[in-house]
């Protein structure tokens, strides 16, 4: 559940208004609240953010980032609550991560005010000293002599302080003034506000307690130096204005997890000790650490029991996960294709020296995506480019993620890319259609679990086949094909008994039994046919130039030119039968389109009939913005006049530019030169005795027209160019 202390409202007037950010997987990051109303971000969701913070009423909300654009992670978006929920993540709405949406729609809340406020006083900083409390228009006490550190760990965390790491009393910060709100709380330590924790009243107040004050985690700043990012690097503490560095003899990952951690970033890749002395450096604030790995925070760790030599001990660096990610790429899914690790700032990909199936257990397991099925599996676009970053990896199969399993050091290999390494996940799934007249019409196939299945046609009505043909990219839904018993299927039955609304993005998302549940035969097998896409150029010289758009959903929409290439422009030129593609335009090269934005990321091999037949991401599921679309050039957009009719030849390949259009144009007037010269000699003969004998050049002269009839002009120029319509 998404507790109130990861949510927050900044840049407002009071703790009770601005905007709507979200502590999630590590950092802070914003709403999208686009629009406002029924189709937006509104009044009931604003209502969720007030009572979850306990700041009263709703009195706005805004979706147009009113209290200014936010930074990092857009956390999610399409928040729909009904008013009721207790938490803004008990809402319904998209699934939580970090996306790349704008900030631009960042949310906004104004709410009537709470009635308790929170603050640390005489320290030195928010994070830092008396507790006291807000209450009916005035500030007052809490006082305790039971003060904990679980009383204190609700304190910070209430004030996005961290953690607590140290208590106090009155000798510390001083004595307050005003009235004594609360006494002698009993905190467990989970509990979102600290009014909200067993106290007693301020009736029963009876002298004898005395304020008390905390040190949070947050006032003690760390950050990691000379690593090339945030999360990598040298590690300093800032406290009492100075940062100084951390020594210790026996730095190990388990003190470095406890610093990614307490940084946001992931888990600890690698922990070190710099042989680096740096001249006149100060004294280390911190040293003799020993962690056990689960601490919130790198100052409560224990000292260690191990004898450190204080001429041995150095600065001690750590580089985080955070700075490493991977991804599988050009298998149709997140969860299938070759594997990709981002690090040093670049993606590279991992040899397939040792790998087998526990390692590639490993990679689908921190991706999400269950067990693996193929260790090896073929990528449909080749291999990648980019620097080989794993060589010799060998895992157990207990390692939470790929890098935690032994391997040659980083970027050292003897391998080349034909050896990358590609899996295939049992979540992995893949839908198509088959045995149709083209790629919009047939049999309905779902790969799962490494295999291809079919599905069941029990209560299939035409609405859901309509998220099958929205899936494909396939336009819309024609019909559910009855002549199933023609066309059977093998293999496992995957889906039965499906039920969609038509607003789902893939077939999977409607509501069914278990995978592989179903009373069927394969005479049951569905099939579906679907009115396939339509595809336009759009604002270029000729209808094969210009900017690519695709009708989807009864609504054109265009592609982004993210991973846009030759390969891809020549499958909508082909599509579109223009012939080879010339140029693949990007950055919005004949302009901005509007709508959606239906395709992005697309990876074509070249040899594909339908753009949607490319590995993309997912439908509508875009980062991308109207400047980056995509767009397409061909130069051979020529026209020729032949038997008084405009012939297209767009058909042809790019060898049409080396016809010599001036001599075309001499072999069609010689053509009527002859024409009217025979026409002389026919005249000229009716006018004599008539006599071939006579005028024996009349026979030469029709000989030379018969010939030039039995000539066309597509023989003696186009007889290489196979691709020649056979009409001209």
């Amino acid at each position: 559940m998404l507790l109130a202390d990861h949510l927050r409202l900044v840049n407002g007037v009071s703790p009770c208004a601005g905007r709507v950010e979200v502590y999630h997987d590590g950092q802070w990051g914003t709403v999208f609240g686009y629009g406002s109303g029924d189709d937006g971000w509104d009044m009931l969701d604003a209502a969720v953010v007030c009572k979850e913070l306990g700041c009263g009423a709703a009195l706005s909300a805004s979706g147009d980032a009113h209290f200014g654009e936010g930074s990092g992670p857009v956390v999610t978006y399409d928040v729909q609550c009904r008013g009721s929920e207790s938490t803004l993540r008990d809402c319904q709405s998209q699934s939580w991560g970090h996306g790349s949406w704008s900030h631009a729609y960042d949310s906004g809340v104004i709410c009537s005010g709470k009635q308790w406020h929170l603050r640390l006083e005489s320290g030195g900083s928010r994070c830092d000293g008396r507790v006291e409390i807000y209450h009916n228009g005035t500030w007052g006490r809490l006082l305790d002599d039971s003060w904990n550190i679980s009383d204190a760990d609700v304190i910070c965390r209430q004030l996005n302080c961290g953690s607590a790491i140290s208590v106090y009393n009155s000798s510390q910060y001083g004595e307050g003034s005003g009235p004594v709100w609360i006494n002698n709380v009993q905190c467990a330590g989970n509990e979102t506000h600290i009014w909200n924790c067993p106290h007693s009243t301020v009736s029963s107040y009876s002298g004898s307690s005395s304020d008390v004050g905390v040190l949070c985690s947050d006032h003690i700043q760390l950050r990691l130096v000379d690593g090339g990012s945030s999360c990598s690097g040298t590690v300093e503490i800032y406290h009492n204005g100075n940062w100084r560095r951390v020594r210790d003899q026996f730095w190990d990952l388990s003190d470095a997890n406890v610093v990614c951690r307490q940084m946001g970033c992931g888990p600890a890749m690698r922990a070190y000790n710099s042989p680096v002395y740096r001249e006149g450096e100060r004294s280390p604030w911190l040293k003799d650490v020993h962690c056990q790995g689960n601490e919130t925070n790198l100052l409560k760790c224990k000292p260690s029991r191990r004898n450190q030599s204080t001429e041995k001990m150095s600065d001690v660096g750590i580089q985080c996960s955070k700075d490493v990610q991977i991804r599988l790429m050009d298998g149709g899914s997140s969860c299938a294709g070759r594997v990709e690790i981002f690090y040093n700032g670049t993606w590279g990909t991992v040899c397939d020296d040792s790998w087998g199936s526990l390692e590639a257990d490993v990679v689908c397991k921190q991706l999400g995506c269950g067990p693996a099925v193929n260790a090896s599996a073929a990528s449909p676009c080749g291999p990648a480019s980019g620097p080989v970053w794993l060589d010799e990896v060998r895992c157990s199969g207990k390692e939470s993620a790929l890098w935690e399993c032994p391997s040659s050091p980083w970027g050292q290999h003897d391998c080349d890319h034909k050896e990358d390494v590609s899996i295939v996940c049992t979540e992995h799934k893949e839908l198509r259609l088959v045995n149709g007249q083209h790629s919009c019409e047939g049999r309905v196939e779902v790969f799962y679990n490494g295999t291809w299945g079919t599905v069941c046609s029990d209560s299939m009505r035409r609405k859901y086949a309509e998220v099958i043909c929205k899936q494909l990219y396939c336009g819309e839904a024609v019909a559910v094909d009855d002549s199933r018993q023609y066309d059977r299927g093998s293999g496992p039955i995957w889906l039965d008994d499906i039920v969609c609304n038509s607003q789902e993005s893939f077939l999977w998302q409607c509501s069914s039994p278990p995978w592989g549940e179903h009373d069927c035969d394969h005479t049951d097998d569905l099939r579906v046919i679907c009115s396939g896409q339509e595809m336009r150029l759009v604002g270029g010289s000729s209808i094969c130039s210009g900017r690519v758009e695709i009708r989807s959903n009864k609504t054109w929409g265009t592609v982004c030119d993210d991973s846009w290439d030759i390969r891809e422009a020549g499958v909508v030129c082909g599509q579109l039968d223009c012939g080879p593609a010339v140029r693949a335009v990007g950055q919005a090269g004949f302009g901005q389109g509007a709508g959606q934005i239906w395709l992005d990321e697309l990876h074509c091999r070249g040899s594909e009939s339908f753009l949607w037949d490319c590995v993309s991401a997912s439908a509508g599921r875009s980062d991308c913005v109207h400047k980056e679309d995509a767009g397409v050039f061909r130069k051979c957009d020529y026209h020729m006049l032949y038997n008084n009719k405009i012939t297209n030849v767009m058909s042809l390949t790019c060898k049409v530019q080396l016809i010599n259009i001036p001599f075309v144009l001499c072999i069609v007037l010689g053509i009527l030169l002859a024409v009217v010269l025979f026409a002389l000699i026919v005249q000229m003969d009716s006018n004599s005795s008539g006599t071939e004998e006579k005028y024996p050049s009349v026979r030469l002269y029709q000989a030379i027209y018969e010939e030039i009839e039995d000539r066309p002009i597509r023989r003696r120029h186009f007889e290489a160019d196979s691709t020649v319509p056979a009409n001209i």
